[in-house]
């Protein structure tokens, strides 16, 4: 009967230990796993007032949105214009970025002359190291006369635009 019962309670210690094994490593890949699926980091892009240009933005060279606000004002064609002469209004656009590490973002500036109907192609880049729980704010703006970069702004710099009523927010966007 004593080795029945020394048995019984070997099984006990023995279904304890390993409850509380499984329950640790259940907790240890919930907290591994935890960090990667709610990742995120906010990107916030920006773009000044454009005429005749639309834009695509890029992620590692795959189109993601569409950076072009809604037209400001249009201006019929006359005299030597072929075509309508459109004015974007500035806007923005929020991201939500689920990956972390290094992304290549680019736009991709399409400006078509009103004159000749010709469409010329811009482009810039921004390389940035999304981490978790940060917030990037990035500039698409023009770099002399026939260029486009993609540059960093502070947060200060960021929030006075962000206040600024002629800027347009754009629906934002969610990485899948």
């Amino acid at each position: 009967a004593d080795s029945m019962f020394n048995f019984n309670l070997s099984v006990k210690i023995y279904r304890s230990i390993v409850k509380k094994t499984y329950t640790t490593f259940l907790f240890f890949l919930l907290g591994v796993f935890s960090t990667s699926i709610f990742a995120q980091s906010t990107v916030y892009f920006f773009i000044k007032s454009t005429g005749n240009l639309t834009t695509t933005i890029k992620q590692n060279g795959k189109d993601i949105f569409d950076m072009t606000g809604p037209i400001k004002k249009t201006i019929k064609p006359s005299g030597n214009m072929q075509l309508p002469f459109n004015q974007y209004a500035p806007c923005y656009r929020k991201c939500i970025f689920k990956n972390e590490g290094k992304i290549l973002f680019s736009a991709e500036c399409k400006h078509i002359n009103a004159v000749n109907g010709k469409i010329s192609t811009m482009a810039g880049e921004i390389q940035l190291n999304l981490t978790s729980g940060s917030t990037y704010y990035v500039s698409i703006t023009n770099k002399g006369l026939n260029d486009m970069q993609l540059k960093n702004l502070t947060e200060k710099e960021a929030e006075k635009l962000l206040k600024n009523k002629k800027y347009v927010a754009l629906p934002e966007y969610i990485e899948q």
